[in-house]
Order: C-alpha cells, then structure tokens, then sequence
C-alpha cells in the first residue's frame, strides 16, 4: 500500500478494520482478539469497544504469521479451534463465519476447516487446537497454506457462492476494485 495503512482505508465512509470488526461482533464468534501492529494507536481508535481483547504486535514487520502465533498464545485453555479472519476483508459476512464455524462444529472440531471459491482454498480458516504447537512454529506468512497443504486429509473446504472469501485489500488496485465494487453493488 505505499506507505498507506490498509486498515484505516475508507469503505461506505468506515475504515476497513471498523468494518470487519462489526462482522465480528455479529458473528457467533467467542472469544475475538484483534492483533493490531503498523500504526496501532490509529487502528486502535476504530475498533469497537467491545472488542476489548486487542493484543499489539510491536514485531509487525517480521509478517503475519507473528501476529498469528501472538494471538495462539493468548487463546483461553478451553478453546477448541480459532478462526483466523484477515482485517482487510470488508466484504467477508457473518453468515460466512457462522457456516465455517458451524463445519468445525459438525466435524467435532477435529478438522481444519477453510472457506473455498470456485475450488480454491480462501480465508477465513479454523485450526484445530491440535495444530496450535504447528502453527506456533511458523515463521512466513504462507505457512498456514502450507499446514493446510500437509494436512489435506484433515481438511474440508466449506463452499463459499461469494468472491468475499479471496477479496482483500493488499495494493491500491485491490482497493480501487473495492470502491468501484460500490457502484457495482457487490
């Protein structure tokens, strides 16, 4: 993003991370913690306050899968699985979240779970807590695809009819397609 930080974006007049955060709040999703990094106080102020479970990642720049082990770490004991939903997916549903969660909990939280377009492996994605030690090992960004990869027997795409699974905001191109998506009525 050059520099901008995604987040903090505008979308129908709210940035991305309030947008998502909402999504969230209307989910059946229990406990949510929020990893914030680049410019945390900023992203901070859009949050709701009752997502009050925010955890700063000051090692931002060494990539997601630091905030994602951050957020493994700070789990209850009593956690079955986690979902892991990206901050800059405004158009992801909390009937979506609901039907991946509703997957774990029919296959007795035993199975990864991840959203799936057109066949392809997409995000929102839930671990079983017998993958939180994995995935505390990981150190790239993609390894959580490739944990998904090793374990596809374990595994079960939930069929998702909307692009709102592989839509994120990572360039400007991808965020001139969100604003255009607007007058599209995406």
């Amino acid at each position: 993003m050059e520099g901008s930080n995604k987040l903090l974006l505008l979308f129908k007049s709210e940035p991305l991370i309030k947008i998502v955060s909402k999504i969230l709040i209307d989910s059946l999703l229990d406990p949510i913690f929020i990893i914030t990094g680049y410019e945390h106080d900023k992203v901070v102020k859009h949050i709701p306050q009752s997502l009050d479970n925010i955890i700063y990642n000051k090692d931002w720049r060494m990539g997601m899968s630091k905030s994602i082990n951050m957020a493994i770490s700070s789990l209850p004991a009593n956690i079955d699985g986690n979902m892991i939903v990206l901050g800059d997916m405004p158009l992801i549903t909390a009937k979506t979240l609901n039907e991946l969660k509703t997957a774990f909990i029919n296959n007795n939280g035993e199975k990864i779970i991840y959203a799936e377009y057109l066949g392809k492996q997409a995000n929102p994605v839930i671990f079983p807590k017998k993958y939180f030690e994995d995935i505390l090992l990981l150190k790239r960004d993609n390894g959580c695809k490739e944990l998904i990869s090793e374990n596809k027997n374990n595994s079960l795409g939930v069929s998702v009819g909307s692009s709102e699974v592989i839509f994120d905001c990572d360039t400007k191109s991808d965020y001139s397609d969100l604003i255009s998506s607007i007058s599209n009525n995406v």
